[in-house]
């Protein structure tokens, strides 16, 4: 079972007794055996509802279950814990004997019937209405007084009648004090289950820090181990280093030696090629001169033909300028005379020019003389036409204007007739609503009278109820029995009287410790 949610939900259970025994501290007009049952009947149905939660959460349905076990239906735990706290107190022997019927139950096991759960199984409940008969009547050896007399056949004149309900308390103390021990035994139980899961976690924090301390020694460890294998690498390293240092050295003497081979090789050829280079350009040199005398000469010859072509191109020029001179000559004659035609026909149409224009210049005087007229008409005539134009479009103007407000003037008063038409709406609706709320508050008077009225009238029931009650009990007597019902109730009587002398005789053996 889980501890956790077990010791929580007993918590919860203790708080609601607790809550339960102020409640009903507050009933002081309630009788002391009245109060005493309720809060026992109180207590009864917290630890039900506590014992009850517990069970659905260990074998109710959805609860964390071994594979071999099965839900119980809520109804078979709410039956079996009623059985319970009717037949049992509350002990944690009783307790486990209710846990192990539920996990038998858990493992498939077929539930004995009610008869047989008396005997074994729950039967090992303790029960209370015969435990406390029995522990009523452990004193029954001490009998004196009222009790000696009632079981050697002797009656009394009478009998009191608050002797049963003093006797009726006494078995409500002892009930109590059964369930209050039943309770210290689950806080017990609870304890124990808080405390192992408390040395559990104390245990598993252990375990937690000696498996660190094991990681970190086994880390230092590897760190100690890993730095051996990175010196050694190191120092292999450097070995190798070493040695491909005297490898590159060897290579490298090596390289220098090839080098100075070649260079000297180089140099060996170079010097051959210079005499070999020296003795080609000396040949050479002798080819070019040898060449460059026969260029020379090879130029004079050319330049002496250069010339006489030359001589020959002169003379060709310069009769093929004079035939040019000749040419110009007689191009030039036949321009002048082209300039002197049409010098002469610009002459002649300057004069036909000259005369026309003269003509036209007699036209145009003419035609001024006949449009001068003509222009004050047209001006006339357009200024009439401008001038009635203009009216036009002014009346044009001035009607549109007209018909502009006589249409905004008919859309001020349609809007002033719907905020009119509106204003009566809003009127009507506030009228209706002043009507209802009247009506309601009409109503809601009629109700409030209605209700003082039946609050009078029950107020007046109750205090004639009251009233015939205090008067009933005024006219009671002190309660006693009759001889009839002391012979009918004899042996309750002794039992009574017994259990009330053993209660007195150990009160009188064991006071109460006083408290400050």
């Amino acid at each position: 079972i889980n501890s956790t949610g077990r010791l929580d939900r007993a918590v919860g259970a203790m708080q609601r007794l607790g809550t339960s025994q102020s409640q009903a501290s507050v009933g002081s007009r309630m009788s002391e055996a009245r109060r005493a049952k309720l809060i026992d009947l109180k207590r009864r149905e917290d630890l039900k509802d506590a014992l009850t939660n517990k069970f659905k959460g260990r074998f109710g349905k959805g609860a964390p279950k071994d594979t071999d076990e099965i839900s119980v239906a809520s109804e078979d735990i709410r039956k079996e814990v009623g059985r319970f706290s009717k037949t049992a107190t509350v002990t944690e022997a009783n307790l486990m004997r209710l846990e192990r019927r539920l996990h038998g139950r858990a493992m498939g096991k077929k539930a004995p019937d009610d008869s047989s759960s008396m005997i074994s199984g729950v039967s090992g409940y303790s029960g209370m209405s015969r435990a406390r008969s029995s522990a009523s009547l452990a004193g029954r050896n001490m009998v004196g007084g009222l009790a000696g007399k009632l079981q050697q056949g002797e009656l009394p004149e009478s009998y009191d009648w608050t002797r049963l309900d003093e006797y009726a308390s006494y078995l409500h103390e002892q009930d109590a004090l059964r369930q209050k021990l039943g309770v210290q035994a689950l806080q017990r139980k609870l304890k124990m289950d808080l405390d192992a899961q408390v040395n559990e976690k104390q245990q598993k924090k252990l375990d937690v820090i000696e498996e660190e301390s094991r990681y970190h020694k086994n880390s230092l460890l590897e760190l100690e181990r890993w730095k051996e294998m990175e010196q050694s690498r190191e120092e292999e390293k450097a070995e190798q280093r070493m040695k491909e240092k005297a490898d590159r050295d060897a290579q490298l003497r090596y390289e220098q030696e090839l080098k100075q081979a070649e260079v000297q090789k180089r140099k060996d050829e170079e010097s051959s090629l210079v005499e070999k280079i020296v003795t080609e350009m000396e040949t050479e040199q002798r080819k070019f001169e040898k060449k460059k005398e026969q260029t020379r000469k090879q130029m004079k010859k050319v330049f002496e033909q250069n010339m006489e072509d030359q001589r020959k191109r002169d003379i060709a020029n310069k009769e093929a300028k004079q035939k040019e001179a000749q040419t110009m000559k007689e191009y030039q004659r036949i321009l002048d005379e082209q300039e002197e035609q049409r010098a002469e026909e610009l002459a002649a149409r300057m004069e036909r020019q000259a005369e026309l224009m003269k003509k036209l210049q007699e036209n145009a005087d003419g035609n001024k003389r006949g449009m001068g007229d003509n222009d004050a008409q047209r001006a006339a005539a357009q200024q009439e036409e401008q001038d009635r134009h203009f009216f036009e479009a002014e009346a044009v103007k001035q009607n549109r204007l007209a018909q502009m407000r006589l249409e905004n003037q008919a859309y001020l008063l349609k809007q002033m007739e719907e905020k009119d038409s509106r204003k009566g709406e809003d009127k009507y609706l506030q009228h209706i609503q002043a009507m209802i709320l009247e009506k309601d508050t009409e109503e809601y008077e009629i109700v409030e009278t209605q209700k003082i009225k039946d609050r009078k009238i029950r107020n007046q029931e109750h205090s004639k109820d009251i009233q015939r009650q205090i008067e009933y009990k005024q006219r009671q007597s002190v309660p006693e029995m009759s001889k009839s019902e002391i012979q009918m109730n004899r042996p309750l009587l002794t039992l009574v009287e017994s259990t009330l002398a053993d209660r007195d005789s150990h009160v009188t053996a064991n006071p109460p410790a006083m408290q400050d």
